[in-house]
């Protein structure tokens, strides 16, 4: 038995190798065992021989012997925990001391055989213990340690698809070298009928089903999955009248007529819930997909006892509905930045609508948890006595937070939050769009209207959970960025940010109550108050200096080795050569332009990178002081974005600005950040 079983070791070449290859006559089951492809023991034809067996006597000699046989035999049937038990039998045979190096070797040697038959069919524990014997280097040979390595580093759900996929093609394919979809769908119904059409992908070899499997296992469709489904699928008229395109197309052609009969107002305001529609009704194609994934399902766990169901339909769920909700969301925030202010009224088409969102978001969900519907059923309630609870909370909380869209917001609050550091994915993303129609179809009818913060508390609420999905199982990062993206851009147009109001607060009164000379600690902390007001003052021009030079390409450039620079002439291509000096006023830049235009100078010496140059000018104003005192200066602090006015500034003329205010206090000059400066035509 021993030398036998050693020679099988030593032709199982690796797990991309059929073991079939093994001569006959070597172990006397092989065969029969290799032709049901690793059935369950409870229906091994070894057992029934086995027992059948007449002259086998149960005595107490024999009788330990029973036990030994039977679990090789069934492991060299497939049976894992067999294996897993010879395997861990013989290691415990190594540390007995009556045996010599030779005799350990051999043991350790039959160990890692059978440590790497059960490792291929996905037991974590055999991978361990191997993983542990090959970093020692024990029961490693010359023969063994490509799958060691193979085993030990390939991804463990990349070594269950090899051994999956191997199984099912050896029982169906039956000595073929391919297998068809019929074959796979015989595993599902029995009772499938044989195609009448030509079906693409219909037959597939072992490599294609093995890369079929290992999609399955990294939680994607398998390609072979439109054949499949196209012998499996029964399609009728009730499919086509309950298909999002049909609905959808009724829905659009009743829009169009309302824009054809001039009813604007009543078709404005169904465009939202009506792309939204569109959106949901893509997203149960996530479902129909999860019953198609749950079929590879049912055909892999026959062949697996260490599929994980559960782990894998839960990965595929979050990867199908990361790029549908992504667009749902998307939409929900993009509606109130572009219009805030849409005002819903009740129509035909807007009930039609929200009759079919509603119900096409509560086919989406899986499986509702009671305690969603318990919300579902209070929210009803809660709507419907909002103003009731605002005024029943009007004592204990300030006016401006008292209303019922802020009673709202708490309630739906307290739910989602939470709910989303507790449950799938999946499961919340269609969670979120069934209360929105509700939401949205309780408002139009109890209220009247829609309220602008529950799109975007359910949009933001939502995106943030398809990035930690998006990042969880890589899937749809590209567009997840480029829609959060496209968000940052929509909020920055339609949201610009209105220049704040001047205030009334004038130079005098600020300079008698805030710059005088003997202020108390508590005035001048009063003063400090002042800061972040604007302000619109007048003053004259005393001095213009720059307070600061920043030119980043400038950095980079001159921070490259010389024999670089020197050799492209990075500052000419980027930059711009010094002009004709004839055309220069000041006496600076007439002697600048003389020098650097000398022909003996370098062609880096007679260009400059100044188009990339931002700076930050220094103005200070004089302004007018008391009757009886002197007076005091402002400096102001002015942007690139206003030099050329700066520029064109000169001493002793009388500007106006406006910016906001930074408190002088414990210092001799105000400070103001500009806004606007211009010259005061009214001085």
């Amino acid at each position: 038995q021993p030398s036998a079983e050693k020679k099988i070791r030593r032709q199982w070449k690796s797990f991309n190798i059929d073991r079939s290859v093994s001569a006959p006559g070597q172990i006397s089951d092989i065969n029969q065992a290799s032709k049901i492809g690793g059935e369950s023991p409870c229906d091994s034809p070894i057992l029934e021989d086995f027992f059948s067996n007449s002259n086998l006597k149960v005595n107490g000699e024999s009788y330990g012997k029973v036990i030994p046989v039977l679990k090789s035999q069934l492991a060299e049937q497939g049976d894992c925990q067999s294996q897993l038990d010879l395997s861990r039998d013989l290691l415990i045979q190594v540390a007995s001391d009556d045996l010599n190096e030779d005799e350990k070797l051999e043991l350790e040697e039959r160990a890692m055989y059978w440590l790497l038959r059960a490792g291929e069919q996905g037991s974590e524990e055999a991978v361990e213990i191997l993983t542990g014997m090959a970093a020692t280097g024990r029961g490693v040979t010359d023969q063994n340690y490509v799958d060691v390595v193979n085993i030990t580093s390939v991804p463990k759900n990349t070594t269950r698809a090899n051994f999956i996929a191997k199984k099912l093609f050896k029982k169906l394919s039956k000595g073929n070298t391919f297998l068809t979809s019929l074959q796979l769908s015989r595993l599902v119904n029995e009772n499938t009928k044989i195609p009448t059409q030509p079906i693409k992908n219909a037959k597939c070899s072992q490599d294609d089903l093995i890369e079929n499997c290992c999609e399955y296992m990294e939680g994607d469709l398998p390609s072979l999955d439109q054949s499949l489904h196209a012998i499996t699928a029964e399609s009728g008229i009730r499919d086509v009248f309950f298909s999002g395109f049909f609905t959808l197309s009724c829905i659009l052609a009743f829009y169009i007529h309302q824009v054809v009969t001039s009813q604007i107002q009543v078709s404005s305001s169904s465009l939202l819930p009506i792309m939204v529609l569109a959106v949901t009704l893509r997203t149960r194609e996530v479902k129909k997909k999860e019953q198609r994934y749950k079929v590879w399902t049912n055909i892999f766990s026959l062949f697996s006892e260490y599929l994980s169901i559960h782990h894998q339909e839960t990965c595929f769920s979050s990867k199908q509905c990361v790029s549908p909700f992504l667009i749902f969301h998307c939409l929900l925030l993009l509606h109130p930045l572009v219009y805030p202010d849409l005002v819903f009224k009740t129509s035909l088409s807007l009930i039609v609508v929200l009759i079919v969102g509603s119900a096409a978001s509560i086919s989406v969900l899986h499986k509702p948890s009671s305690s969603f519907l318990l919300f579902m059923i209070s929210n009803i309630l809660v709507t419907w006595q909002a103003d009731q609870l605002a005024a029943l909370l009007a004592p204990h909380v300030p006016a401006p937070y008292c209303s019922a869209d802020t009673v709202l917001l708490m309630w739906q609050v307290g739910y989602f939050v939470p709910a989303v550091l507790l449950k799938c994915g999946r499961e919340m993303q269609a969670e979120l769009q069934t209360f929105f129609w509700e939401d949205l179809t309780l408002r139009i009818i109890l209220m009247g209207r829609a309220a602008s913060y529950t799109p975007i508390f359910i949009g933001s609420l939502g995106l943030c959970s398809l990035c930690c999905m998006a990042i969880k199982y890589k899937s749809s990062r590209t567009s997840l960025i480029l829609c959060l993206v496209m968000l940052l851009s929509v909020l920055t147009v339609t949201r610009p940010v209105k220049p704040a109001t001047v205030s009334q607060l004038s130079w005098s009164d600020y300079q008698t109550s805030c710059l005088a000379d003997k202020l108390t600690a508590g005035e001048q902390a009063t003063c400090h108050h002042f800061t972040g007001l604007t302000v619109q003052w007048s003053g004259v021009v005393d001095r213009v200096r720059i307070l600061q030079r920043r030119n980043h390409v400038e950095w980079m450039v001159d921070n490259l080795p010389e024999v670089v620079r020197r050799r492209t002439d990075l500052k000419c291509l980027l930059g711009d050569q010094f002009g004709s000096c004839e055309s220069k006023t000041s006496q600076a830049a007439k002697l600048l332009c003389k020098t650097r235009t000398q022909q003996e100078l370098e062609e880096e010496q007679k260009c400059h990178l100044e188009r990339f140059s931002e700076y930050q000018y220094q103005v200070l104003l004089a302004m007018p002081g008391p009757l009886f005192g002197k007076g005091r200066t402002v400096e102001l602090v002015v942007g690139d974005e206003l030099r050329h006015t700066v520029l064109a500034i000169k001493t002793g003329q009388t500007v106006r600005t406006v910016g906001k205010l930074v408190s002088g206090v414990g210092r001799e000059e105000v400070q103001i950040n500009v806004r606007d400066i211009s010259l005061d035509l009214l001085q």
